[in-house]
């Protein structure tokens, strides 16, 4: 087995469900392969007002994930983590977990089109483990 325990980070942009997409694929080759599927939280500066909607937001989000996911049943973990840092979050979970793999988006919700974002950028950085990302697919 190539891996055997898979984080898979999910903001609900399209490079994140074709990593979700991806994850999927290879649990339909890796029977014993495990999965944990984290969505991020960004935390700011509470008592803005704002605190209601990047809740919803994040629980809409999540409640996603869960769906897309719920076929796995037992091989897979679905976590909100929550946090100032998403690539600190993503590699203190990978870490925690014991995970082998990484698969992520190339660019989350709010990334400039083309490049790699500043999440997935610091994770494979950061990352002493295997990154793999998904790319979206690009007009030709």
């Amino acid at each position: 087995m190539w891996c055997s325990k898979i984080l898979v980070a999910y903001d609900g942009s399209t490079a994140s469900r074709k990593a979700v997409s991806l994850a999927r694929e290879i649990a339909e080759e890796e029977p014993l392969a495990e999965f944990v599927f984290v969505h991020v939280m960004k935390l700011y500066a509470m008592g803005s007002g704002v605190e209601n909607v990047l809740i919803d937001d994040a629980n809409a989000t999540l409640d996603e994930l869960q769906e897309l996911v719920a076929d796995l049943g037992s091989r897979a973990q679905v976590k909100m983590l929550r946090g100032s840092s998403p690539a600190d979050l993503i590699l203190k979970c990978a870490k925690e977990e014991g995970c082998d793999l990484i698969v992520m988006g190339s660019r989350g919700r709010g990334g400039v089109k083309g490049y790699l974002g500043s999440v997935s950028y610091a994770v494979v950085q950061g990352s002493p483990i295997t990154v793999l990302i998904t790319k979206e697919e690009t007009d030709k």
